[in-house]
């Protein structure tokens, strides 16, 4: 048995509230814009969870908390791919971290991809009766109740965030030594150490391996007392519009939706990804639930990958910059694009770099593909 529905008509916290007092055993799925999100109930507790965005892999988030580095995750998961172990149990056993804190931390990466959930303007659920993965999982008991309250406080909290942080493009800056009592955990003393007065909000996410929330819930307490500022370099922060000409009023969006994957298909034949993207985007943002939507983005990424590599980017090349140091501080990238070129230093191949970002496969991949274009990174 399932039940579905919408998180306008029920939201987050109903929803949990629901599963608890009905003391339910199963799968909650939640999806919204291409993310999809796992709660593993059992007698109304949550034992454990799952999520495809890569920001949220137990090695992003053992990062964002200073846990391990880089090189550490690259060697656990090279040993991950030839024994099939669980990764946490893999850094147990090389001493990365002891077990005590991996279950901490386990459980604390449950509770974060659930309240990211209350944040969601939209999305979809689907409770499965009785299903859980067969795979074996790290066992965790987190409280519904405080699942729910926190999640509710961080709504507030996002309000009042919102206040003073518009939009990512904006740059802090600090200007007075943060005292170690003003940060509440590690995670915060990651996106501390990040500020550097150049990278942006949405720079910020990607080099401390933090949830948006986060970083912007740090710099939002460090900017009301003074120790950081912040900057806006473009004054507008103007979403990039899809070129083609507006639509007629008459247009139903239906028509709207399948004229726009029309053209990403189209785009798609010229090899012109970006914007096939684009256009899947405004699709989405019509109606993100809409069935040709998905199966649109689905098969867009699959083609764009298989191409990819069928034109030379395999996963066991290895990029190495082509342009002097001085020519590449000159250009523009953006964040995505900065984050994965600072990585490459001509030993690490294209799949390994892939498998230590935060960044999806398809968009990771397309930003290689540009650097690769413009002749930026060269692949050996």
């Amino acid at each position: 048995m399932s039940v579905s529905g919408n998180l306008k008509t029920m939201l987050p916290g109903d929803l949990l509230q629901w599963l608890s007092l009905g003391q339910k055993t199963g799968t909650l799925c939640v999806r919204n814009k291409g993310v999809e999100k796992k709660i593993f109930f059992r007698n109304g507790r949550v034992i454990s969870s799952a999520s495809n965005d890569p920001r949220e892999y137990l090695g992003q988030f053992l990062m964002s908390h200073g846990y391990i580095t880089e090189p550490e995750l690259m060697k656990a998961m090279e040993v991950q791919a030839q024994s099939r172990i669980l990764l946490g149990k893999i850094l147990v056993m090389i001493d990365v971290i002891n077990e005590e804190d991996l279950q901490r931390l386990m459980r604390r990466k449950a509770e974060e991809e659930i309240y990211d959930i209350f944040l969601w303007n939209e999305g979809e659920f689907e409770f499965i009766d009785n299903e859980l993965p067969q795979m074996e999982m790290i066992p965790l008991q987190v409280d519904v109740t405080g699942l729910i309250m926190e999640g509710t406080r961080r709504v507030d909290e996002w309000g009042r965030i919102h206040t003073l942080i518009g939009h990512e493009a904006l740059i802090p800056s600090i200007v007075k030594e943060v005292p170690p009592e003003e940060l509440e955990d590690d995670a915060q003393r990651t996106v501390v150490l990040a500020i550097d007065g150049k990278r942006s909000l949405a720079e910020l996410v990607l080099e401390s391996r933090s949830s948006s929330f986060n970083v912007a819930s740090t710099v939002y307490h460090l900017a009301r007392e003074g120790y950081v500022t912040l900057d806006d370099p473009t004054l507008q922060a103007e979403a990039k519009k899809v070129e083609e000409a507006p639509f007629d009023e008459g247009t139903s969006e239906d028509d709207e939706i399948l004229s726009l994957i029309a053209r990403a298909q189209q785009s798609l034949r010229v090899r012109e990804y970006e914007k096939a993207q684009r256009f899947l985007k405004a699709a989405e943002n019509l109606d993100p639930s809409h069935q040709r939507v998905r199966n649109a983005i689905k098969g867009a990424e699959s083609a764009i990958l298989s191409d990819l590599r069928g034109q030379g980017l395999h996963d066991s090349k290895i990029p190495r910059v082509a342009k002097p140091l001085e020519e590449i501080t000159q250009m523009n990238f953006t964040p995505n694009e900065g984050f994965m070129l600072s990585r490459i230093n001509g030993q690490w191949d294209l799949g390994s770099l892939i498998k230590i970002s935060p960044i999806r496969e398809p968009d990771a991949m397309l930003i290689f593909y540009k650097l690769w274009k413009d002749g930026i990174i060269a692949l050996d």
